[in-house]
Parts: C-alpha cells; sequence; structure tokens
C-alpha cells in the first residue's frame, strides 16, 4: 500500500488513547460524584443545618451531583461508542463532551459559594455554556453515526 494512502488511513482512524482517555475520565468522575452523594446524604442525615437550612444550596448541589454522574456516564459510553465513529482528526467533539462534564456540574456546584439570598453564586454562568457544548457533541456524534450507519 502506498504511503500516503496509509496516512491518510490513519487520518480517518479512531484515536484509541482518546478514547481511553475519555473512559477513564468517567470512571474516575462516576466515582467522584457517587461520593458526593454520599456526602450530601450524609449531610442529610446528620441534619447539617448549613446544607438542610438553604433550600437554593440543597438544589444546586443535588443538580451538580446529578449532572455530573449522568456526564461520566455519558462519556463512558463515549468512550465505547462513540470515540469508535469519529476520525481520529475530530477530537474537537471529546473536548466539548470533556469540558461539559467538568463545567457544568462545577457550575452547579460552584455557585453556592456566597450566593445571594435567592439567586445562585456567579458561578452558574458556567451552566448554559458548557449545556450548549454538551449539545453540539451530541450533535456531532449523532451526524457521525447516521453516516456510520
Amino acid at each position: 500500500m502506498d504511503e500516503s494512502r496509509m496516512n491518510e488511513t490513519d487520518e480517518l482512524a479512531p484515536d484509541p488513547r482518546a478514547a481511553s482517555r475519555t473512559r477513564t475520565l468517567g470512571w474516575a468522575g462516576l466515582a467522584a460524584w457517587a461520593g458526593a452523594g454520599l456526602a450530601l446524604e450524609a449531610a442529610h442525615g446528620l441534619k447539617l443545618s448549613a446544607y438542610l437550612d438553604d433550600e437554593l444550596t440543597r438544589l444546586l448541589l443535588t443538580l451538580a451531583h446529578a449532572h455530573g454522574a449522568l456526564l461520566s456516564i455519558v462519556l463512558l459510553l463515549y468512550g465505547h461508542l462513540g470515540a469508535p465513529l469519529l476520525a481520529r482528526e475530530d477530537a474537537l467533539t471529546q473536548r466539548l463532551l470533556v469540558g461539559a462534564w467538568a463545567a457544568l456540574p462545577a457550575g452547579f456546584a460552584l455557585s453556592v459559594i456566597a450566593h445571594p439570598e435567592g439567586d445562585p453564586g456567579v458561578a452558574i454562568v458556567l451552566v448554559p455554556f458548557a449545556g450548549l457544548a454538551l449539545v453540539v457533541a451530541l450533535v456531532r456524534l449523532a451526524l457521525a453515526s447516521s453516516r456510520a450507519a
């Protein structure tokens, strides 16, 4: 096979290291957010007033936990199913997913710090940007899936 043809084939093949890194982040994130969920349950069970007395804090931390765990599962699915659909040159989709995985729950969790009465803290601005990154990545994966079919 001619060398230029081999290089072209290599560029179109998925990058197994990227898929492996994404799976590692997914498992680590799932462990971390499961631990965070246990901490929230403990705060509730121990009747910690800092957690129970502020409804907005409870809501934001619950949203952080739920989004973090769900997006960790999305990274695992991407690492197993999505990455093989994409060419090696398409690192943008993985970056968008990993960015959303990090920023979406962080936006919820960090917005409890010094939040004004009834409103989340300034870190909440991360949430819509991370949500947009997630939607773009999922659309790119859907398009790649339809091309592969």
